[in-house]
């Protein structure tokens, strides 16, 4: 019934000048499954950016990606939510932040907290008023303060914030962790999270991972992910600041509009038709949808593959053609329309729907 309208706009998708740039990487690491993504700051592509909300204006992540032409983000600094009394109704962070030189702090200087900073070359580097290179603090163009440090030219500091107490019982549980790292090259920052490690075990792992720098951010209910427009990770409140990256070239907002256009013909067209044939036809354009996503991801991925028992230990997918971003993130755009529509649906016919995301 629906296959010649899905598969006209198969055709559409595909020979349309629409594409990607940043790598998305799955590795498995002493049983530990690490999600990164990969920036090349020395890529004439793409720009590395620090996002920063004033205090107490914590918003939705991909709201602002759609009105800052983003394509992927992750959160960082620890912050008082408003959902915490103790916070006093407000989201705020007494952490420093640096968006183009300019400085935005409620503290004298970052005391414990550690700067992951990049200069006007995206060069990485740490600072630490009088400890880490305390001379170069002007040199920060963009940048953020966190804590724990977990390590500084390839050593451990975690002992230093035991020494120091000020480790917590959070950071002593097994929980997910979000942490950021530059490798020696100082060509490449990795935005991670692993699952269910304490924050004692995890710089070994990523001195295995090449970084020689790494520093610890928000994870818990904060931590958020989103990559060409769909999220891998799903925040559990608004965000205060990010890491995020946008593409050279590329127009979401056209691909946005697009998209909205499309919603509004699926509409005219459901509208008219039953609940059944409604979810038929989303499902079988979700479907498609998924098909072209894999497609492209198949054709723009690496595969390792552990040499003895030959089980893959990770991928990586690098997208270099832009044609095949946008159409990436078209594809992740449409498919929240479908799923917005299904809930839709489903609500307007007292039926319930599958708890479905917009995750991998």
């Amino acid at each position: 019934m629906y296959k010649k309208g899905i598969i006209a706009f198969l055709f559409f998708l595909v020979f349309t000048n629409t594409t990607l740039a940043n790598n998305y990487v799955e590795k498995m690491l002493d049983n530990y499954k690490f999600r990164y993504i990969k920036y090349d700051l020395k890529s004439e592509d793409y720009i590395f950016k620090i996002w920063v909300n004033p205090d107490f204006w914590a918003t939705d992540l991909r709201t602002l990606m759609e009105d800052n032409n983003w394509i992927s983000a992750i959160n960082w600094v620890f912050f008082c939510p408003e959902s915490y009394s103790e916070c006093w109704w407000k989201n705020f962070t007494n952490n420093e932040r640096y968006v183009t030189w300019f400085k935005i702090w409620t503290s004298v200087s970052t005391q414990d907290r550690v700067v992951f900073a990049l200069d006007k070359d995206n060069n990485p580097f740490l600072y630490q008023t009088n400890k880490i290179n305390s001379d170069k603090e002007w040199d920060i163009y963009y940048g953020f303060a966190n804590f724990p440090l977990l390590l500084q030219d390839w050593v451990s500091k975690y002992q230093d914030y035991i020494d120091l107490w000020l480790i917590d019982y959070k950071m002593e549980a097994k929980m997910q962790r979000n942490f950021i790292c530059s490798d020696t090259s100082w060509k490449y920052i990795f935005s991670w999270y692993v699952s269910a490690i304490s924050l004692k075990d995890l710089p070994d792992l990523l001195i295995k991972l090449w970084c020689n720098n790494a520093l610890n951010l928000d994870a818990g209910w904060s931590s958020a992910m989103i990559y060409n427009s769909r999220y891998i990770i799903w925040p559990g409140r608004d965000i205060l600041d990010w890491v995020i990256i946008e593409r050279k070239w590329l127009d979401t907002k056209k691909l946005i509009e697009f998209s909205s256009k499309v919603k509004v013909l699926l509409e005219k067209k459901l509208d008219k038709v039953t609940y059944k044939d409604q979810l038929e036809f989303l499902n079988n354009f979700s479907d498609v949808l998924n098909k072209i996503r894999s497609s492209i991801y198949d054709k723009n991925s690496i595969n390792l593959f552990d040499s003895e028992t030959w089980k893959k230990t990770w991928y990586e997918i690098n997208i270099k053609s832009l044609k095949s971003l946008e159409n990436v993130y078209l594809v992740n755009y449409l498919n929240k329309i479908v799923y917005e529509l299904k809930l839709k649906y489903s609500e307007d016919n007292d039926q319930k729907t599958d708890n479905e995301d917009l995750l991998f």
